[in-house]
Formats: structure tokens, sequence, C-alpha cells
């Protein structure tokens, strides 16, 4: 294979949580802390641990935790609705704000780091095939 996908893969995640040290420093956060952050941030729909679970493939005992250690803290905020009490969602609190947007800085810094050189056209091609290879790999594992 001409391209190592496993050993990109771990490089790209390597840096992304190296970028992302500054902010658990500051924050005293631990990364799937700041995670589960990011993810209520960008998904603001998707509000349960069962939603980040699926969603970004973490297990289940570490989003809990996460979730508990971020109540504690004030970022978050577990919330029963009236239709369906047996659901929890999660929401956000201002407490919450300045680690949100220091990690979602950083993922901005990412992203530009891995654009670095490429064409606008080229940006747009790479995010469709990224986007088909993801479909296809969430399309085979259902079926296996």
């Amino acid at each position: 294979m001409a391209w190592d996908f496993f050993a990109h893969t771990r490089t790209l995640e390597l840096l992304y949580h190296k970028m992302q040290a500054p902010v658990l420093e500051e924050y005293h956060l631990t990364q799937i802390e700041l995670d589960v952050l990011l993810f209520l941030s960008h998904h603001p729909q998707q509000d349960t641990a069962k939603d980040i679970v699926e969603i970004r493939r973490l297990t289940k005992s570490h989003v809990s935790a996460a979730v508990e250690g971020l109540v504690q803290r004030q970022y978050l905020q577990r919330l029963r609705r009236p239709d369906n009490k047996k659901l929890i969602h999660l929401v956000l609190l201002p407490d919450a704000m300045p680690a949100v947007q220091a990690g979602q800085a950083r993922q901005r810094e990412f992203f530009q780091t891995l654009k670095k050189g490429f064409e606008p056209q080229e940006v747009q091609v790479l995010n469709a095939m990224l986007k088909r290879m993801g479909e296809n790999a969430k399309e085979a594992y259902a079926q296996l």
C-alpha cells in the first residue's frame, strides 16, 4: 500500500492530542472530557451520552466518567425532558465555555495545519473522498 493508513491515522491522532494539550493543562481536563465538551458544542441536537458513544465510537464507561467529572465541575448539566424522562440530555453550562472556545481554537489550528499547501479545490476533493470512505466503512461495519 502506497499510503500507510494506520500509521498516518495514528500520527494525526497524536498531533491532535498534542495540540489540545495546552487546553487540557489550562482547564485541568482529561482528553475525553474535552472531547465530550467539543462534541456537545458541535452537535447540539445529539446531546446524550449514548450519542457521544455511538458517533465518536468512545467507550461507554469513559464517557460516563467524563460526564460525571464535568457535571461535578459545573461544566455540564444533566436534564430530563418531560416527554421522555428516561433519556438524559447533556447541557453545556456557561462555566464550560472558555474551555470549549479554547478547544475549538485548537481544532481550527489542527485543521489549518493539515490543509497547509493544499489548494481549496484539493481540500474539497479530499473532503468528498473522506466522507465517502467514512460512509463505506460505516456500511461495512454495520454488515459485520
